[in-house]
C-alpha cells in the first residue's frame, strides 16, 4: 500500500483544531491541493472545495491525481485524504464526552490523526470493503486498492473487524426502578427523562437528581442501583454466557452493584472512579465518589481495587507511564 505523509496534516490539525470545539455537524477543510471536490449528501453535482469550506455529514470528499486534502473532523481528530481517493463522512459527533467519527473509504487512501488525550473517549472508525478499522492509537493510515482494504499502524493500535463478521445486536441495559428525576443522555443524542422499562445504551450517561434513584439491569445476571445526585457513564456492556462484561464510569454520587453468584467466576464487572477501578470479586458492593475521590464498601464477597493509571495502561496494551 502507499505510504502517507503526515507532516502537513499534523501541522494543519494542531493549528486548525481549536476553532472547531463544540461543533458537531460539519468537518472543515484546512488544506486543499489540486483537484479536491465535494459531492453533497444524497447526490448532486460535485463542487470544488477550498480551505475553510464545510464538509457536512453524508457528503463525499473526492481528490484527483496529484491532489490531497486535510479535513478537520472534530476538535480532536483530522484526516489527510490522499490523491485519487474518495471518502464518505458517515458520522460526525464532536461532543466532549463521547466524540465519534465514522468514515467510509470508497477508494484511494487516507491517514487518520487523533490527539493523544482523546484516545480513551474517541470512537474513530474507517470502513473499507474488507472491514472496519477502529482506532486504539493516534496515527494510522488506511488504503483501498482493487476492492480490498489495508491498514498501516504508525502509532498505537487499530482493531480491524472483517466486513463479513457476524453482526451483533447493540447491547442495552434496562431501567427497572425509577424514582424522582432520572435522565439519560445516549451517545450523540439529546437528554431524555428515563422511565421504568426504558433501555439504556452503551455509551449513555445516566444522571439522578436530589431524592432520586434508579435501578438498571445491566446484563441478565447483574444490576446497579444509582443513588441520588449521581452521574455514571455506561462505557461497556457485553451480554454473554461465557464472558459477560460491564464497565461503568462513576463521575459523581454513589451506586451499588449486584451480581448473581452463579456468574461470579465469569463476570467481568468494573466501576471506574477518579481514584481507581473497583473490580468485583463478589456479589454485592457499593461505590461512592466524593470530592473527586472514589470509595468502595464491600457487603458480600471481595472487590479488587486497580489504580487508575494501571487500568488505563492495561486497556491500552502497555505499561503505565511514569509520573
Amino acid at each position: 500500500m502507499k505510504q502517507v505523509s503526515f507532516v502537513a496534516a499534523l501541522v494543519a490539525f494542531v493549528v486548525s483544531a481549536q476553532p472547531l470545539e463544540g461543533q458537531a455537524a460539519d468537518g472543515k477543510i484546512s488544506v486543499a491541493v489540486g483537484s479536491v471536490s465535494l459531492i453533497p449528501a444524497g447526490g448532486g453535482a460535485a463542487k470544488p472545495l477550498a480551505v475553510n469550506d464545510a464538509v457536512p455529514v453524508g457528503s463525499i470528499v473526492k481528490t484527483g491525481a496529484a491532489s490531497r486534502a486535510v479535513v478537520v473532523l472534530t476538535g480532536q481528530s483530522a484526516v489527510r485524504v490522499a490523491e485519487n481517493s474518495e471518502v464518505l463522512i458517515e458520522t460526525l459527533d464532536a461532543s466532549e464526552t463521547n466524540p465519534k467519527v465514522l468514515l467510509d473509504l470508497k477508494a484511494g487512501s487516507l491517514g487518520a490523526l487523533i490527539k493523544p488525550q482523546a484516545q480513551t473517549a474517541m470512537d474513530f472508525k474507517v470502513k473499507t470493503p474488507s472491514g472496519v478499522a477502529a482506532a486504539r492509537g493516534t496515527f494510522f493510515s488506511v488504503a483501498v486498492e482493487d476492492g480490498k482494504g489495508y491498514v498501516q499502524v504508525k502509532e498505537g493500535k487499530v482493531d480491524v473487524t472483517p466486513a463479513d463478521a457476524q453482526k451483533v445486536a447493540p447491547q442495552v441495559g434496562r431501567a427497572t426502578v425509577v424514582v424522582g428525576d432520572v435522565r439519560e443522555t445516549p451517545p450523540g443524542g439529546a437528554e431524555r427523562v428515563l422511565k421504568m422499562g426504558d433501555t439504556v445504551q452503551q455509551g449513555s450517561t445516566v444522571k439522578t437528581g436530589g431524592n432520586s434513584r434508579a435501578v438498571i439491569t445491566m446484563t441478565t445476571n447483574s444490576a446497579v442501583r444509582i443513588g441520588p445526585n449521581s452521574e455514571t457513564v455506561v462505557q461497556e456492556l457485553v451480554e454473554s454466557a461465557d464472558k459477560p462484561k460491564v464497565l461503568l464510569d462513576l463521575k459523581s454520587g454513589s451506586m451499588g452493584a449486584l451480581i448473581d453468584p452463579a456468574v461470579k467466576g465469569k463476570m467481568d464487572f468494573k466501576i471506574k472512579t477518579p481514584s481507581g477501578v473497583a473490580a468485583a470479586r463478589g456479589t454485592f458492593y457499593s461505590v461512592v465518589v466524593e470530592k473527586g475521590k472514589g470509595f468502595v464498601q464491600t457487603e458480600s464477597g471481595e472487590v479488587q481495587i486497580i489504580p487508575l493509571a494501571k487500568f488505563e495502561a492495561d486497556a491500552a496494551g502497555g505499561a503505565p507511564k511514569a509520573n
